[in-house]
């Protein structure tokens, strides 16, 4: 499948809406946030879907004692999700790359992945969609460690040592020593101290 017509399209949208591109990411800088769309080719290259994320920076900085990059990728995002869970709850893929396809593309991130992408601006707003994403029963260290930190962040210091000190004892050790790592800064950092 060929992707050059509809980057072009989407590319007119995001860049009217501040957002620069590489390949087929977008990043548009927000404060401390940093949001992320990326068009997605299938394995079988016949296919595209819309991934979309924000980054918080403090929370990556916190998290992986680094600087973000200067262009974030998705999946250093904070937070995630596909475009189809945001239309409807499904996974959706484009096979069809016609006119109408392109245009049904451009619509549903203008109509729904720029304003999920602008909710999630509030540490608020990220934990819940972290809570309601279900990460802490997927396993996968990243992102239960971000809700740690965002819900440390927001408040919630005792609340997050529980879920962040639960995560070490599940894991093996490169991230039990993250999670430590993680733990000690959120102890000395002042922002943090909501």
């Amino acid at each position: 499948m060929k992707t050059n017509l509809v980057v072009l399209q989407i590319d007119k949208l995001l860049g009217s809406a501040g957002f620069i591109r590489r390949k087929m990411t977008w990043n548009r800088s927000n404060n401390s946030y940093v949001d992320v769309i990326d068009l997605q080719l299938s394995k079988a290259g016949d296919a595209i879907t819309i991934n979309a994320g924000v980054m918080d920076q403090w929370v990556y900085k916190i998290c992986w004692d680094a600087p973000p990059p200067t262009f974030v990728e998705e999946p250093l995002c904070t937070v995630r999700s596909r475009i189809g869970l945001l239309l409807d709850g499904k996974d959706v893929w484009w096979r069809e790359m016609d006119e109408k396809g392109m245009d049904e593309v451009v619509e549903n991130i203008r109509a729904h992945v720029l304003p999920f992408l602008d909710r999630m601006h509030s540490v608020e707003t990220m934990v819940k969609q972290l809570a309601d994403a279900g990460v802490v029963r997927q396993k996968y260290p990243p992102p239960i460690i971000y809700f740690g930190v965002l819900r440390w962040k927001n408040g919630d210091a005792a609340g997050a040592r529980t879920l962040l000190d639960d995560l070490r004892k599940q894991t093996v050790d490169a991230w039990q020593t993250r999670i430590e790592k993680v733990v000690e800064k959120l102890s000395v950092d002042k922002r943090a101290q909501v």
